[in-house]
């Protein structure tokens, strides 16, 4: 089961799961930022975080992300 650190790194892994599944593409940092209500920068460290703890992964494009876990996995 996927644990979150705090309150707005679930929130910007739960937005980045949505948009995936909606737009079928990442959305970008300043998109996150003005959805999420947490400022660009922080969103990029945020999704730095995520990469690292291995739930998102880069892909080729410039702003890509995919998922790295189950969506019941993250649902907690």
């Amino acid at each position: 089961m996927v644990t979150f650190t705090n309150e707005n790194e679930k929130l910007v892994y739960k937005f980045i799961e949505k948009y995936l599944k909606e737009k079928q593409f990442s959305p970008k940092q300043k998109v996150m930022a003005e959805k999420t209500g947490i400022s660009v920068t922080h969103c990029g460290r945020i999704v730095n975080k995520l990469i690292d703890r291995g739930l998102l992964k880069r892909t080729a494009s410039k702003q890509g992300l995919e998922l790295m876990s189950t969506q019941s996995e993250a649902h907690q």
